[in-house]
């Protein structure tokens, strides 16, 4: 049976004269701060999250009818107000031109799957609240209004503003029904607020992947038995790797024991190659800080971890309590890899269904900060891919994110935050990103953020151009 229908849930699952070199770099800070994008908040008010490169601006609609489209292997920026308030949790395709629901379009062929993602980016802050039931929806249907598929992701326990994303797809299969035909479909964002809860606008990240048919006819029935025995995970002295902001500088990880800091309200992200018959086991471990033992305290689901797959579908979720001692969110095991994964009933295992990017997501509660200090805990990440690399199953070409590569490899060996070529778009860049809520990772968690349409480089390069013009005025000839 796969998820093709219906609704899924997923919770647990930021008078003096002025200097010449000063007012300089006041002037290229404000060329690249006077530039907004309609709808979406300015430079000074955007969440940490480090958007993808080339992201291109999008507004969603109203209604069906003005609704913009989204194409395949693109990653777009909206962003959506608060939506009616409530507790409940978002209904996926939303009333028709309510408050906190936006429409897209996209075009389908009729044999490739489809996934859409939306990753929604509230602003974090002391004054920022979410509750239990906040949530964002993605909800697939066909010009008739039938649904394909639709998911809601919500911050659930951890109610703290943090990246939460959500995926609806397209799967195509012999007598599957509805949403088979190519033609055109409409992709419905949908945003649940508590009255309680504040109403900032929130950034979205929208992407949408496709997967090639295969060949021959695929089987519509899942794998047979496989081992859920997790193995001892690996031991020694862990390296470390800071995390990124989201999936665009999530930093790549192989098998090992990996460190990292991070702060009460922050998430890290990491990401694995998985490829076609591994699994991956994962345990994160909150280490303890000096004194925590000696207060008495207890912070339920302290560190939460979650794991995506590279459509950034959630695949599974776990807690671990703090209380001053080491504190272990052990993932459930997954199955290998497979195609066949898809027609699994169990949402865990039908989302490992593709080899590339698994990442994670590491999040502590903001929580910790009043019963243990405002100050940096070290997470320990032992990660464990088990089995041999299989054969990729005969794609009618090629599959894209859906496939690891010898440059993916090399990513998760040297550990960067970005590269290797069956990634989506990596991160920095031109419409895109600010430094994230421990900065960006790529060398030491700074990033220098380009603004509508200016680039990262572009604005690095005009800064120092201007320093060192100064610079240069201020030396004795021959510096």
């Amino acid at each position: 049976m796969s998820r093709r229908v219906g609704r899924r849930v997923v919770g647990r699952g930021h008078g003096r004269p002025v200097s010449a070199l000063g007012a300089a770099m006041c002037a290229v800070a404000a060329a690249a701060g006077a530039v907004a994008l309609p709808g979406i908040a300015a430079a000074q008010d955007s969440p940490p999250y480090v958007f993808a490169q080339g992201t291109k601006a999008v507004q969603g609609a109203v209604t069906s009818g003005d609704a913009a489209e989204l194409k395949a292997g693109e990653t777009y920026r909206s962003s959506i107000e608060a939506g009616v308030k409530g507790t409940g949790l978002g209904g996926g395709s939303g009333a028709k031109g309510a408050a906190g629901t936006r429409y897209y379009r996209v075009d389908l062929d009729g044999s490739s799957d489809t996934y859409v993602s939306a990753v929604a980016v509230p602003k974090v802050g002391a004054d920022v609240k979410v509750a239990f039931n906040d949530s964002i929806s993605v909800t697939l249907q066909d010009q008739q209004g039938n649904r394909c598929d639709s998911e809601v992701a919500a911050f659930r326990s951890a109610e703290y503003p943090r990246p939460i994303a959500a995926t609806a797809e397209r799967v195509v299969r012999e007598g599957g029904g509805r949403c088979q035909d190519a033609g055109t479909y409409y992709v419905v964002v949908a945003r649940k607020t508590a009255p309680d809860s504040t109403r900032e606008r929130w950034d979205l990240e929208l992407s949408v992947s496709s997967e090639p048919t295969l060949k021959s006819p695929p089987a519509t029935t899942g794998p047979g038995a496989w081992s859920s025995a997790s193995p001892r995970p690996p031991a020694g002295i862990p390296s470390e790797r800071p995390g990124g902001t989201g999936f665009n500088d999530a930093r790549s990880l192989r098998q090992g024991v990996w460190k990292d800091r991070i702060r009460p309200g922050q998430t890290l992200f990491y990401r694995v190659p998985l490829d076609w018959g591994q699994q991956l086991f994962t345990e994160a471990e909150l280490g303890t800080s000096a004194g925590d033992a000696q207060r008495k305290g207890f912070v339920p689901s302290a560190l939460n971890v979650t794991l995506y797959n590279p459509a950034r579908t959630p695949v599974t979720s776990k807690d671990a309590s703090y209380g001053g001692e080491p504190s272990v969110a052990a993932l459930d095991s997954l199955p290998p890899v497979a195609y066949e994964n898809r027609y699994l009933s169990q949402a865990d295992e039908a989302g490992v269904r593709f080899a590339g990017w698994y990442y994670l997501k590491v999040s502590l509660t903001p929580e910790m900060k009043g019963t243990f200090g405002n100050k940096e805990s070290g997470v320990t990440l032992r990660l464990t891919v088990h089995g041999e690399a299989a054969s990729a199953p005969a794609y009618v070409r090629d599959p894209g994110a859906f496939q690891v590569t010898d440059a993916d490899r090399a990513a998760a060996e040297n550990g960067s935050a970005q590269g290797g070529g069956s990634s989506l778009p990596s991160a920095g860049g031109q419409d895109s990103g600010q430094t994230g809520q421990g900065g960006s990772v790529r060398t030491n968690r700074m990033t220098v953020v380009g603004i509508a349409g200016i680039g990262t480089g572009s604005v690095l390069v005009l800064g120092l151009g201007v320093w060192t013009y100064v610079a240069r005025r201020r030396s004795p000839a021959g510096w």
